[in-house]
């Protein structure tokens, strides 16, 4: 059973993002969305610790991770639209910046692997946090459109290094650190 904590709690953010669009669609406090969007990243965070202490860090389950943030984070999207739709619609071509980039990532690797990317990167660690801390002063504390601008350098940061070790590597790349700790080709 302990093998399954990962999963669970992988699965666990699954089940948080349209648990926030709920919240926001009935109007609840914007104080609910601080504990999803912790329990979300936190659930994030030690997925990937336990699985590594367990032995049961498959790219399977770092593809499951990672195609589970994509929908959590769709889903706290449509929340974030529903709750904040002035900065939403002050910022839009910002956070469909965001999501180019997001998509150019993911498309790439398909392209060039076939499978969905699990880089895990600091960069991509980083915009994680950064994205925790943009959500809850959007979602929990009504801040403006600052928040988004700040957060499109940061993914268009990540996602750029992503897009880069994707085109530089010959396997997909998996828990690689950063463009200048990636692994090397044998030969």
């Amino acid at each position: 059973m302990k093998r399954q904590i990962p999963f669970l709690l992988t699965t666990l953010r699954l089940l948080l993002g349209p648990a926030a669009l709920a919240c926001a669609l009935t109007g609840v406090p914007r104080a609910v969305f601080l504990p999803i969007l912790v329990a979300g990243t936190l659930s994030d965070i030690f997925d990937g610790i336990i699985a590594r202490r367990l032995g049961v860090a498959t790219p399977a389950l770092r593809r499951y991770d990672s195609t589970t943030d994509l929908i959590y984070y769709l889903f706290i999207l449509a929340a974030t639209w529903v709750v904040c739709r002035p900065v939403v619609e002050l910022t839009w071509w910002l956070i469909a910046l965001i999501l180019i980039s997001e998509a150019l990532a993911i498309g790439v690797c398909q392209f060039k692997f076939g499978k969905y990317p699990a880089t895990h990167s600091y960069l991509a660690k980083f915009y994680g946090l950064c994205l925790l801390g943009g959500l809850i002063a959007l979602l929990a504390f009504n801040a403006g459109a600052w928040v988004v601008i700040v957060l499109t350098i940061v993914a268009l940061v990540a996602n750029t290094e992503i897009i880069a070790l994707h085109l530089l590597m010959d396997q997909p790349p998996v828990d690689v650190k950063s463009i200048f700790r990636r692994p090397r080709a044998n030969g």
